[in-house]
């Protein structure tokens, strides 16, 4: 984050407390797990930081995303240490945009990098055993497209409130699409709703912007003096974009 440069792909401290217990993080022991043996044949030639970095943009170009540059070379943290005043701000209870946008900018992400990286939300489903909330929020969760941006905009909404966690959420009117509040709010605010419309109008850009705005969050903290990023030799940064550095 642009505000004190703490958090960042770099160190890979997910693996450790803090970060490990977080609610956002529920489960992803069991993603390390399958990453482990790959991990243990390359030994300290690789790093957890670069796997996990390397398995994202994998994971997002098999589901359709553009091909990334891949920037190797982070290295691993031996504990937690440096997490402990980043645990995440937003929920899924979180419809504020005011909140939303004062994460952005604590962050340093634009609007249309933070919409794009919503688009995320077209993979995977939610399950209510880690989360509380249930669904998928599109009709095929296993394809990256702008399909969650046309599904958002176009259908009508109810609230939902899910059996068991009574955790309040939304759902397609007569279908099984769900949407949490930070989803509604990129659809009733101004801003936000108009680049919501590009990007549900235009797969092509949403692909395309969003390879641009996950390829920046990895490399963010590649630290190259006060200013620089050993990475942007590799990485052509959006003319509009400030420093930004992802939690991890």
């Amino acid at each position: 984050r642009q505000t004190d440069w703490l958090g960042g792909c770099n160190g890979a401290r997910l693996r450790f407390s803090p970060q490990k217990e977080w609610p956002a993080n529920v489960a992803l022991d069991k993603t390390l797990l399958v990453l482990k043996p790959i991990k243990d044949a390359f030994g300290e030639g690789l790093s957890w930081a670069d796997l996990i970095v390397l398995a994202g943009n994998t994971a997002v170009e098999s589901a359709g995303g553009r091909a990334m540059k891949f920037c190797g070379g982070r290295t691993d943290a031996t504990d937690g240490k440096g997490s402990e005043h980043l645990a995440p701000r937003l929920s899924g209870a979180t419809m504020d945009s005011v909140a939303l946008k004062n994460e952005m900018e604590i962050m340093g992400v634009s609007l249309r990098e933070w919409t794009a990286l919503m688009g995320a939300h077209s993979l995977g489903q939610m399950h209510k055993t880690r989360s509380g909330y249930e669904g998928a929020w599109t009709s095929d969760p296993t394809k990256l497209s702008n399909e969650y941006f046309r599904e958002l905009l176009l259908e009508e909404w109810e609230e939902h409130s899910v059996q068991d966690t009574q955790l309040v959420q939304y759902k397609a009117k007569g279908k099984e699409l769900y949407m949490l509040k930070p989803d509604l709010a990129l659809r009733l605010d101004p801003e936000l709703s108009a680049i919501a419309q590009e990007y549900a109008s235009d797969n092509d850009l949403f692909l395309s912007e969003f390879a641009a705005a996950w390829t920046r969050m990895m490399n963010a903290d590649r630290f190259d003096g006060p200013t620089g990023n050993v990475c942007d030799r590799a990485v052509e940064k959006p003319t509009d974009a400030a420093p930004v550095v992802l939690l991890m």
